[in-house]
C-alpha cells in the first residue's frame, strides 16, 4: 500500500504535501477548544493535521506568500514579519505545539477568555 503522506525528497516536499500543509493551516486556524484534531483529505484518505505538520518539519522549502498570512493569523504577523524568508520547516515547528493536548490552551491569543 502506497504511503498516505509524501516522503521529503532531500529536504523537498512534493506540491500535493505544500498543499496538504496550507489546508491544515486553514484548519488549525479555524480549530475550537472543544473539538477533535482536525484533519485534511490527501488523496480522499483523512490525515490529522498534526501528521502533516510533523512531516514537514523537515522541509527546507520557502513558504509561499498565501501560507505565510494564514501561519501569520495563527501564531502572529509580528513573528511572520520578524522573518524574511520562513522554511515549511519553521512554520510546522511553531504550530506543532498548537496540535498537543497539554498546550491547547495557549493556542492563540484571540480565543483566550
Amino acid at each position: 500500500m502506497q504511503q498516505v503522506l509524501p516522503g521529503l525528497f532531500e529536504g523537498h516536499a512534493p506540491i500535493t504535501l505544500q498543499n496538504a500543509f496550507h489546508d491544515a493551516l486553514e484548519a488549525l486556524e479555524e480549530w475550537r477548544e472543544s473539538e477533535d484534531e482536525p484533519f485534511v483529505k490527501i488523496h480522499d484518505i483523512p490525515v490529522q493535521i498534526s501528521d502533516v505538520f510533523v512531516r514537514m518539519s523537515g522541509c527546507t522549502d520557502l513558504l509561499p506568500l498565501r501560507t505565510r498570512d494564514v501561519l501569520g493569523a495563527i501564531v502572529g504577523m509580528s513573528v511572520v514579519r520578524a522573518a524574511d524568508r520562513i522554511l515549511y520547516a519553521e512554520a510546522a515547528k511553531l504550530v506543532i505545539p498548537l496540535c498537543d493536548p497539554s498546550t491547547r490552551l495557549c493556542r492563540r491569543s484571540s480565543e483566550r477568555v
